[in-house]
């Protein structure tokens, strides 16, 4: 059975997707930032097989409930360790790029909740993570500027067409699922992030966070030269300091990962045998 539901947190409403077998365990994902739990439908199916998959989409984002400027690491974190915790089982989490942080904080908070990690693409460290905040103020400037401007969807879709027209690989799919995203995103998402990340990243201090986690974890990352932003620093640190990590490459894509056409089968297939250990 696949169902989109409403998940009530002590701050927000959380909307996700409910899909698999009740009898299996649940495996808990979370999507990247500005982003919606759709994000992972080419995966769902196959994971679905095994999995009970809830796919959530984070608050201010898809159909989830808006709270303005109140999007920092531990407003997320909040909402979905309130949510595993009220799962019947311990879960897998799945998260890529701000959803990976949020996995890894939700972990830490309640490590009896959480059987396993795949955490995709992150900025481990808080000196990588404002350096990729900086690199993408512009970017993140010119979503904001076309979603102020457009009077619907549609309109959305034409300028995001518009802006990347030059982009090579940037498809027909990929501009109508991202300016689905855009669409329903809470226009003052990105506020603390790009104004105050001090505030923003409160409570976010890897090295406490992974001391706190015993369960496996897979991390995985893409190629640098193709806008992957975890470092070949942050990986040597985790493989010398955190005995239960897997590293793995995947090459040929970028931060996207499983996004792209590239990258969705091994993306699979690294998580397909990571589970079958779990």
């Amino acid at each position: 059975m696949t169902l989109e539901r409403t998940f009530k947190a002590k701050a927000v409403r959380l909307n996700y997707l409910d899909y698999g077998s009740s009898s299996d365990p649940p495996l808990v994902m979370l999507h990247g930032g500005a982003w919606r739990w759709q994000e992972y439908l080419s995966l769902i199916p196959s994971l679905g097989r095994r999995w009970r998959t809830y796919a959530l989409d984070l608050r201010g984002n898809g159909r989830s409930g808006w709270i303005p400027d109140t999007y920092r690491l531990q407003d997320f974190a909040e909402d979905n360790a309130e949510f595993v915790s009220r799962l019947n089982a311990p879960a897998v989490l799945v998260g890529h790029s701000i959803g990976g942080v949020i996995a890894l904080m939700v972990a830490a908070r309640c490590p009896g909740k959480v059987k396993a990690l795949i955490i995709e693409d992150v900025p481990l460290t808080l000196d990588n993570y404002r350096r990729v905040v900086d690199s993408s103020r512009d970017m993140f400037g010119l979503w904001l500027g076309l979603k102020k401007s457009a009077q619907s969807e549609q309109e959305l879709s034409l300028a995001l067409a518009d802006a990347y027209k030059d982009y090579p690989g940037v498809t027909s799919t990929w501009m109508l699922f991202f300016a689905g995203c855009l669409w329903q995103l809470d226009p003052t998402f990105f506020n603390a992030l790009l104004h105050d990340f001090e505030g923003f990243a409160e409570g976010y201090d890897y090295r406490d966070i992974l001391s706190k986690i015993e369960c496996p974890v897979l991390f995985l990352r893409g190629e640098s030269k193709l806008g992957a932003v975890m470092t070949d620093d942050e990986i040597s640190w985790l493989q010398q300091n955190f005995g239960n990590a897997q590293c793995s490459r995947i090459d040929g894509v970028g931060h996207l990962l499983h996004l792209q056409d590239e990258g969705q089968t091994p993306v699979l297939t690294a998580m397909r045998t990571f589970l079958e250990r779990v």
